[in-house]
């Protein structure tokens, strides 16, 4: 009886193995066609829209300057990858990325990035926020200049920002990755957090706070203004720490944690 239980228990593992085996195959061959994508863009003027909303997974996302005062953004689609872009009676310009994918579709390697890459060139000072969301891929922000609050969130991928400036509120959130901050000025906050990664930040200012979080990496870099103008609150576990663990006089605040790694900050003019 168990012999006999156990054959028929090989068969069927045998048989659902080659199920697999046959999907796997067939999907393979699919993959081998190359699939399609167009480059697409949408503008609209800056003054029509108060605030910019792009939700892609999956999608590295790049905000640069307009050379003129439209918001312009080139993306990618394929039959089975489009976007959704529409602005709201509120002048939010929202942009969501749908799929018509099923589970075979994710069968194999992507190899080709560049349909994976969303550009959005803004006019410097525009009065509008910025909000993006991704995973898998990072957020790269450089040479402009923001009049809302910007938030940028992604894992497993680097935010990256160079000669930025935000004129109200800066929250940057990512983890497996950096967060790699230079010439990044924020007239509100900036906020930035990060798991299983390092901030790395060189020449930041802030009018009113800066508060750095990270846990399995280490934050290192320089600090606009001077030591005196900051109040600190500071905490590295099981980690080194030039900082104070508290400070209390200052106009501005310097909120500084870090669990297994170390802190490393200077103030430079």
């Amino acid at each position: 009886m168990k012999k006999t239980f156990k054959k028929i228990a090989a068969v069927i593992v045998t048989l659902g193995l080659a199920i697999i085996i046959s999907a796997c195959t067939t999907d393979s061959d699919s993959q081998k066609k190359p699939i399609s994508y167009e480059e697409k863009s949408y503008a609209i003027n800056a003054d029509e829209v108060t605030q910019i909303s792009l939700s892609a997974k999956g999608r590295t996302v790049e905000v640069i300057e307009s050379t003129d005062n439209k918001i312009h953004i080139k993306y990618f689609e394929s039959d089975k990858e489009f976007y959704e872009v529409n602005v709201t009676d509120e002048n939010e310009l929202v942009m969501k990325l749908a799929t018509d994918k099923n589970w075979k579709d994710y069968v194999g390697l992507d190899t080709d990035k560049a349909h994976r890459t969303v550009q959005i060139a803004v006019p410097s000072g525009i009065s509008s926020g910025v909000n993006i969301l991704t995973s898998k891929g990072s957020i790269v922000l450089s040479d402009v200049n923001i009049g809302g609050s910007v938030e940028a969130t992604t894992s497993d991928g680097i935010i990256k920002m160079t000669n930025v400036t935000v004129n109200n509120n800066l929250k940057l959130v990512t983890k497996n990755d950096d967060i790699v901050l230079s010439k990044v000025s924020a007239v509100g906050t900036i906020d930035a957090v990060i798991s299983n990664g390092n901030i790395k930040v060189a020449k930041i200012a802030v009018d009113e706070a800066l508060k750095l979080t990270t846990k399995n990496g280490h934050i290192t870099g320089t600090i606009v203004g001077s030591y005196d103008v900051f109040s600190i609150s500071s905490s590295a576990s099981k980690g080194d720490n030039n900082l104070p663990e508290n400070k209390k006089s200052g106009d501005k605040t310097l909120n500084v944690s870090t669990n297994n790694g170390d802190i490393n900050l200077e103030f430079v003019d």
